[in-house]
């Protein structure tokens, strides 16, 4: 491991204090002459070519816009250091760096892979496609009455159903929107894709689980009531009722870097399940 990069979530660092103390860990670990430092807001502008390692300092948010912008000829692992809230992506939380900086020098990791998903949306204002390491959410406006929804999976239709929205995600994704309501956990280093109803009007609509390899297609039947597609909760559009949706898995997957103790269970117990126990004594 020669080159690598460290891109920060700025908003969580105004003051450089983190960013600081983290280059000079890994320079003092590893000797590194140069490290590149950059905005997670400006990864798109870096050339990433030569890194062997990307070091993600920030929360979910930081690592999923991360994951999306990176081009198809990136192929170093991230290493996720969580300085947000959740932290459920990361690999490690910041107060443990030293343990994991001792790891990272002993070999005593694996690269995970996490599938992603690939969004085509036609409509009469062009073409235009997206990627999304948890979801691609369709969901009506917040003063709009319920859509009809007609899901088409490998060209054959499998509901049509009206309701507040849809939720298409991958494993990874599973712990996040789609978790809320109401889909299944899916272990991360399956290949699957579940599709889960938001609010469904009828029973006719439940959750799915497909194959990575599925092709869904998604139209809305909805005239003057507003529907937005966001992917990975951060990138939205209008769509209208002529707009054309298609989702399917995308050629490129992410690469994690997980220390060999890493125990998704217990991510999950506490991290997701056990979350609410951070809201004890809080006042509202």
């Amino acid at each position: 491991m020669k080159n690598i990069g460290i891109a920060i979530n700025p908003s969580k660092d105004k003051d450089n204090e983190i960013l600081h103390m983290v280059t000079k860990k890994f320079t003092d670990k590893f000797k590194f002459k140069d490290i590149v430092v950059f905005s997670s807001f400006d990864i798109e502008k870096q050339d990433l070519n030569d890194i062997d390692l990307l070091v993600v300092l920030g929360g979910d948010g930081t690592l999923l816009g991360i994951a999306r912008s990176l081009n198809d000829s990136f192929k170093a692992p991230i290493l996720g250091i969580n300085i947000g809230n959740l932290g459920f992506l990361s690999s490690v939380d910041i107060y443990d760096i030293d343990n994991a900086l001792d790891k990272l020098e002993q070999g005593r990791y694996k690269v995970a892979e996490r599938m992603m998903l690939n969004c085509k949306i036609e409509s009469e204002n062009g073409k235009e496609e997206l990627k999304a390491l948890n979801d691609v959410v369709l969901a009506r406006g917040t003063l709009s009455r319920m859509v009809k929804f007609k899901i088409f999976v490998d060209g054959k239709i499998y509901s049509a159903f009206k309701g507040d929205g849809l939720i298409i995600a991958t494993p990874t994704g599973s712990t996040a929107y789609s978790f809320s309501a109401g889909g299944p956990f899916i272990y991360p280093d399956l290949e699957l894709i579940t599709i889960t109803p938001i609010c469904p009007h009828t029973k006719s609509m439940q959750t799915i689980v497909l194959k990575a390899d599925s092709i869904i297609e998604i139209y809305t039947d909805h005239e003057e009531e507003k529907v937005y597609l966001t992917v990975d909760g951060q990138k939205a559009i209008n769509v209208n009722h002529e707009t054309s949706i298609k989702v399917s898995k995308n050629e490129k997957s992410v690469k994690l870097l997980l220390f060999d103790d890493y125990d998704y269970f217990k991510v999950l117990r506490s991290k997701i399940l056990n979350n609410s126990k951070e809201c004890d004594g809080e006042k509202f």
